[in-house]
């Protein structure tokens, strides 16, 4: 299945799972060995294959026993900085904030005069 970024979340783990089913069986691994060679545990195998949740340091060993975790580079891509930000502000930006002169809302119930 191609993944367009709409799906939901749960189509989307069981998408990964069967990825990760289908990396397994073409480097002829069992299940016991990926647990074994990733560290994580056999049901931690079986649930992400069946499309279930698992933490994130479990997909990342994953990834490292299929020789896979330079990938995360594409799935988050560093943020390059523009020269010209440097330039403006000096220094780079440490956190997002509020546009100045913008209101938090101007949503309205409909009911206020």
């Amino acid at each position: 299945m191609k993944i367009y970024g709409m799906e939901n979340n749960n189509v989307l783990l069981n998408e990964i799972g069967l990825r990760i089913k289908a990396k397994r069986i073409a480097m002829n691994m069992t299940q016991a060995d990926l647990a074994l060679e990733s560290g994580a545990s056999l049901r931690t195998i079986a649930k992400v294959e069946s499309g279930s949740n698992i933490s994130l340091i479990h997909l990342i060993a994953i990834l490292r026993t299929f020789r896979m975790a330079a990938n995360l580079d594409l799935l988050i891509p560093e943020t390059k900085t523009n020269p010209i930000e440097i330039f403006d502000f000096g220094k780079k930006r440490q956190r997002a904030s509020r546009k100045k002169g913008s209101k938090t809302s101007t949503w309205k119930w409909g009911d206020e005069k």
